[in-house]
């Protein structure tokens, strides 16, 4: 995600693929502040071995000389999203709306990554 563990700015999502590695599908676009605060509060920073990059770089998400650092979080919260249908490069092309945490699901509750 982009910003602080505890007030995240951006949700960078990620779906697991068959052979169970951790891939970026998206993006969201800003979350509120309000859904900041809750998302925060149920994230944990992520231990040595998570596999995505310190920074992430994107022409779409901010042009080309855009460089982000990541803050990594462990994998365990699934977050529902509302996204275009649209894709490009086996990502959502367009910016994604977090709507909210669901406690109820488990990432291994969601399909794999194609």
């Amino acid at each position: 995600m982009l910003g602080s563990i505890t007030r995240p700015e951006v949700v960078i999502a990620g779906l697991y693929t068959a052979e169970g590695e951790l891939t970026v599908v998206g993006r969201t676009v800003p979350v509120k502040p309000d859904q900041s605060a809750q998302l925060g509060a149920m994230l944990e920073p992520a231990d040595g071995s998570h596999p995505w990059p310190d920074e992430i770089i994107s022409y779409r998400w901010g042009g080309p000389n855009s460089k982000k650092p990541l803050t990594k979080v462990n994998p365990t919260v699934v977050a529902e999203v509302s996204a275009d249908a649209a894709t490009q490069a086996g990502q959502v092309r367009h910016g994604m709306r977090y709507v909210r945490v669901r406690a109820d699901l488990r990432p291994e509750d969601l399909p794999t990554f194609r």
